[in-house]
């Protein structure tokens, strides 16, 4: 529910949360005055801030203008996965790879977000994920005419031919329908559609993504493992709350755009260990991870008080349980 005041002496927005119907029944109007009145500013942020204190406001923004903290921009860069326009096709698992003999025209890759477990993608979880059946090849033939390829391929694409997988407008539309178009290779992933949060998966088997995952390419001098391991703290994932998307469903989503948007404290950073990280989040003990990395980058890098640092740790759980919840509801 909305109501505005056009003539008011207090310019800002108040936000009452309220569970359902009875909650509103029992709302006392006398203290409506009575809640914080924060001051409207979503030139470049989300309304979900809102949701927030004024100090917890005040702390997140003082820290996204503060120079010491780098952009992502300044670390890596960032793009959409493969588009392959007909994923029933060009995903396989290593069972239609034999049967069509096309281990020399096929590329690792991700397809799905269940299949990246820690902060390192290495050659033991493909060989776990090809053991399971799943679907970790992408048929990646030379762009070449059709007369030119080898007779294994030529022979899986007439297959692709006869299910109809030609037709499909991404497919339809190239010079040969059957090669996915490519640019630069990925050192990294992000996930594009998270439930409890975002994180940065290191590529150690040189592996491709389809587009339900986006890829990172770092810059120049920025050492992966140190931005990996830093991106799991208790602000950037408390930014990445009120960057993101979430459409009803308790997903948040991120585009290219918004996790430009996102900063991470990289001083201190070679002081992480990744390995030790990608363990813990492979045993799901992400709380272990923030106190691990809030300690060694807000607290040691920045100056941080414990009480920021338990701020901004209440701020990621207070928006992503928040949004975790809503989910839950709809289900119940």
């Amino acid at each position: 529910m909305l109501l505005g005041e056009k003539k008011s002496a207090d310019k800002g927005i108040q936000v009452i949360e309220l569970s359902d119907l009875d909650d509103l029944k029992e709302l006392d109007l006398n203290n409506f005055y009575n809640y914080e009145i924060k001051e409207l500013n979503h030139s470049t942020e989300k309304w979900i801030k809102y949701y927030l204190t004024n100090k917890e406001i005040k702390l997140i923004r003082q820290l996204r203008e503060c120079e010491k903290i780098p952009f992502t921009t300044e670390l890596f860069e960032i793009n959409v996965g493969l588009v392959s326009g007909e994923n029933a096709f060009f995903l396989l698992n290593r069972n239609t790879v034999d049967e069509y003999q096309l281990a020399n025209s096929t590329r690792m890759v991700i397809g799905r977000t269940e299949q990246l477990k820690g902060v390192i993608l290495s050659e033991r979880d493909f060989k776990t994920l090809i053991e399971n059946g799943k679907k970790v090849y992408m048929f990646m033939p030379k762009n070449l005419p059709f007369s030119e390829l080898s007779k294994a391929e030529q022979e899986y694409i007439n297959y692709g031919v006869e299910q109809g997988y030609n037709k499909g407008y991404k497919c339809r539309i190239r010079k040969n329908w059957y090669c996915v178009p490519q640019s630069w290779e990925p050192d990294a992933f992000i996930l594009r559609q998270v439930n409890r949060y975002p994180r940065i998966i290191l590529n150690h088997v040189n592996a491709v993504s389809t587009d339900t995952i986006h890829k990172v390419r770092f810059l120049d001098g920025v050492n992966p493992e140190f931005v990996a391991a830093a991106f799991l703290n208790s602000f950037t994932l408390a930014l990445a709350e009120i960057t993101g998307r979430s459409y009803g469903g308790g997903v948040l989503t991120f585009e290219p755009g918004e996790i430009r948007q996102l900063k991470i404290p990289m001083k201190n950073a070679e002081k992480l260990d990744v390995n030790k990280i990608d363990k813990l989040i492979r045993d799901d003990r992400i709380d272990e991870v923030l106190d691990y990395t809030d300690q060694i980058l807000l607290i040691e890098g920045l100056g941080l008080t414990k009480f920021e640092v338990g701020t901004l740790r209440n701020i990621w759980i207070k928006l992503s349980e928040r949004r975790i919840g809503r989910k839950e509801k709809r289900i119940s």
